[in-house]
């Protein structure tokens, strides 16, 4: 059995592949079970790693954790040996060869991995170790990444959509920047390292919502090309239609107050003519009364007219 001091570990070390750390809540009660057994059902795994000269654990956080929580809280009263402790020992070349041995070790035990733990791994893969998970540029390598994640095909195939998106959309983006260099599509599927089928259907579908997507007012112009406007000194005898008419046709509008005027009353007396005020006017004459002064001597110019 090999031991270690605890300071010697990095507790907050980049094989730690959970999406969001350390469960506290199963750290403590780790850390109970520990304070009554003095062990753990599994020894945590600590790896040596020479790139970086690192004490790192491989498996066993939480673990691990919970023995550096007994020494700092004060809730019960328990002996740990920080300078023993007890683990499962090896020694790696790189920290990219100790996170691909971390990545696959809470298949089946410890705390369940979620799917974003699984998601949060194939990233981390892909980023000390792009060339091994990877079929090509722009390709997962689906058997690879299951076999050292221990993971199904269903779940693999949730935890990676966005990661395949991704290289979709990238893949996409240089086909058709290759084809808009100029090269043919035989020569872009050859340099993208996929069927000549995918590229004539990814450049299809460029083309068809560049299509789609053509400015309307290219197109009026367009329309306005086909049908020139007739020049004003020629004679014509069917004036042409145009895209344009709503613009250049215009007709004087109808003053907004003449339908006031019917509800107008005015009697001729011997005095001479009288104004009884209607429910249309008193209306007008609230509104005009809650203007400001130069908005009010415009209202009383357009009724004076």
């Amino acid at each position: 059995m090999n031991t270690i001091s605890l300071s010697k570990i990095k507790l907050e070390a980049p094989t730690q592949l959970r999406a969001l750390g350390e469960d506290m809540t199963h750290v403590k009660d780790l850390a109970y079970s520990f304070a009554d057994t003095g062990t753990f059902n599994e020894l945590p795994w600590v790896g040596y790693v020479e790139e970086t000269k690192e004490y790192v654990p491989i498996d066993g956080f939480h673990r691990l954790n919970a023995i550096d929580w007994l020494t700092k809280q004060n809730e019960i009263q328990v002996q740990v040996d920080v300078e023993n402790v007890a683990i499962r020992y090896s020694e790696f070349t790189t920290m990219a060869d100790a996170i691909v041995a971390a990545a696959g070790v809470n298949a089946n035990h410890g705390l369940k991995r979620k799917s974003s733990d699984i998601h949060s791994t194939i990233r981390k893969l892909l980023e000390v170790d792009r060339m091994r998970f990877l079929k090509d540029k722009y390709t997962l390598d689906k058997k690879e990444i299951m076999s050292v994640v221990k993971c199904s095909s269903a779940t693999y195939k949730r935890a990676t959509e966005e990661v395949r998106g991704e290289l979709t959309r990238s893949r996409d983006f240089r086909i058709t920047t290759l084809s808009d260099e100029g090269l043919t599509q035989a020569e872009i599927a050859k340099r993208i390292g996929c069927g000549q089928t995918t590229v004539s259907g990814i450049l299809k579908r460029k083309s068809s919502v560049s299509l789609s997507a053509k400015p309307v007012n290219e197109q009026q112009e367009g329309i306005s090309r086909e049908t020139p406007a007739t020049p004003d000194d020629t004679d014509t005898t069917e004036e042409q239609s145009s895209v344009f008419a709503h613009i250049t046709e215009a007709s004087v509008a109808e003053c907004p107050w003449d339908d006031v005027e019917e509800d107008v009353e005015v009697q001729e007396e011997a005095t001479g003519p009288s104004f009884s005020e209607t429910h249309s006017q008193a209306r007008i004459r609230l509104f005009i009364e809650d203007l400001s002064e130069e908005d009010k001597a415009y209202a009383l110019k357009l009724l004076a007219m």
